[in-house]
């Protein structure tokens, strides 16, 4: 199809003919077979081409500009969708057209820093539990679930990470696990904490553990299903609120720098792309701070003192038996 169309165009090309315009949809049916995406990205770009398709109906990629992305921006916000996800719809669009400027579709892409200036980018959010109220969600929590709540703190992987989960992906000798397939593409090394290992070694010397290549498998011996539903109860018996997945997470995290871990070995073990990523956490310790400013405050005594002494008038006494000059 898209290389029929690709001839028909260079055909017209040849003969000065118009350039002929592209619907939306047929942009975006381009854009997922040959733009190269994770898969996580994958997903959440179908759900804002379903969306934008929806508001925006059979539109052509040339009808959109700077007018129909603020009726889009409207619409959404009329619905009480967050700025954040207002956001994602236009990041997808924008990584769209910037592959459209490629294939000739259209001269330039009408999502620009002056579209997105008008949504708020929301804060970070790092939502972590105490370790008191850890043990509450525990202790709530089901039999299978517990050694999996335990795994998420102890190591800050992700849910897709922690799930997925294989007998190789385990050494316990170095006491570690090898991540193959990350988010960010990279594969990484995530250490074991003695809690995290003991859980580990449990799971593995179960009597009634099936054959299965998982690390936490289901009954048969498959991939475990996403323990959702089981956390949201978790979490309702423990009385925790605002607490999501992911948050387990930032509770990994948070302990980390509050147990006074750097942050920059903290991005290495969360596989963060950038220490901006991070540095989110670096509020939650201010020991170092209070003896950065000890120090500074010391130095700046002693340069004072420094500074006095240099200034103060020297008075120079007379030798016994010998009255002064005067002055």
């Amino acid at each position: 199809m898209f290389l029929a169309k690709l001839m028909e165009e260079h055909s017209r090309s040849g003969r000065g003919e118009v350039r002929p315009r592209y619907l939306l949809t047929e942009a975006a049916e381009r854009f997922f077979t040959e733009a190269r995406l994770k898969d996580g990205t994958v997903e959440t770009y179908r759900y804002n081409s379903q969306t934008l398709s929806r508001i925006l109906g059979p539109i052509h990629l040339d009808e959109i500009d700077r007018r129909t992305l603020a009726d889009f921006i409207s619409a959404r916000k009329r619905t009480g969708v967050a700025d954040a996800t207002i956001r994602r719809d236009l990041a997808f669009l924008g990584s769209m057209f910037t592959m459209a400027e490629r294939w000739g579709w259209v001269d330039t892409s009408p999502v620009t820093k002056a579209v997105k200036k008008v949504l708020r980018e929301s804060r970070p959010r790092t939502r972590y539990l105490t370790h008191e109220e850890f043990n509450r969600l525990h202790e709530a929590a089901s039999e299978p679930l517990r050694p999996i709540l335990v795994l998420a703190v102890e190591t800050g992987m992700r849910k897709a990470e922690l799930l997925g989960l294989t007998l190789t992906n385990i050494d316990l000798q170095r006491r570690e696990l090898n991540l193959e397939k990350t988010k960010a593409g990279r594969p990484r090394q995530v250490p074991l904490s003695r809690k995290a290992l003991t859980v580990i070694r449990e799971l593995l010397e179960r009597r009634a553990r099936p054959q299965s290549v998982f690390l936490l498998h289901g009954p048969g011996g498959d991939r475990v299903s996403d323990p959702r539903k089981a956390f949201v109860g978790a979490c309702r018996r423990a009385n925790i609120e605002n607490f999501r997945w992911h948050d387990l997470r930032h509770t990994f995290a948070s302990w980390w720098v509050q147990g006074g871990g750097d942050l920059y070995r903290l991005s290495r073990v969360l596989g963060h792309s950038t220490l901006q990523m991070t540095a989110r956490y670096g509020h939650l310790r201010t020991d170092d701070l209070h003896e950065e400013l000890e120090r500074v405050a010391q130095s700046r005594s002693q340069g004072r003192k420094i500074s006095e002494a240099t200034m103060s008038p020297t008075v120079t006494e007379p030798p016994p038996n010998q009255p002064a000059k005067d002055l």
